[in-house]
This record gives C-alpha cells, structure tokens and sequence, in this order.
C-alpha cells in the first residue's frame, strides 16, 4: 500500500470506528493490534498506540510533533516517496491505485 501520512490513517480509523461499532471497541481496547493489522505495518516497540474516547464534555487536540533539526516532516516524506497515489481533479480527491478501497475491504478482516 502506498505511504499515508498519520493524519489521512487518523482520518480513516475516525470513520471506520463510527460505521462500525465492534471495529470502535476493539480499536480501544487494542490499537496496536488494530493499526498494525488495518494498515499492514508493524509499529516499532518503542512506539506507544493510544485510543482515546471523546464524551460530550471533552474534546482532545492532537497537537502534532515538530520535526527535529534534519528530519522531515509527514509533508516532506510524501513528496520524496512519490506521494500517497491520490490526485485532486477539481477540489475532488481521486485514487490512482484502489488504494482506499484495499483498506475498505481489510476493515472486514480485523476483528
């Protein structure tokens, strides 16, 4: 599958967890397991998975890491790799590859 950046695999765990409520409770209970096998990637041991549950009277704001001296960002990583196989045809955004839709039909497998 071709490179995602943290906000567009957020995006697509956000929406799957509200379509699907046996997804939304096992992406709690086990975010890893979830993200690893959703998005065919193993997450580095020293790499923490956290699920968080918004209620009525809390909202949280993920505020995103700053890239050390030298480091590319998320931006910086999808130009080098080529991108993430999506276009924009007049403000819609296209997949090239099926991409989107092979992470669909995984969702089906997971839990």
């Amino acid at each position: 599958m071709a490179s995602m950046t943290r906000g567009e695999m957020q995006d697509l765990l956000n929406k799957f967890s509200l379509e699907n409520g046996t997804y939304r409770t096992a992406l709690i209970r086990d975010p890893r397991k979830v993200v690893e096998k959703q998005f065919n990637i193993a997450i580095p041991a020293n790499v923490k998975v956290k699920a968080v549950e918004e209620d009525a009277n809390t909202m949280y704001v993920v505020v995103p890491r700053t890239s050390a001296a030298g480091e590319l960002d998320d931006a910086d990583l999808e130009k080098v790799a080529g991108g993430s196989g999506m276009t924009k045809i007049k403000g819609d955004a296209k997949c090239e590859s099926g991409m989107l839709n092979t992470v669909v039909s995984i969702n089906a497998s997971l839990i």
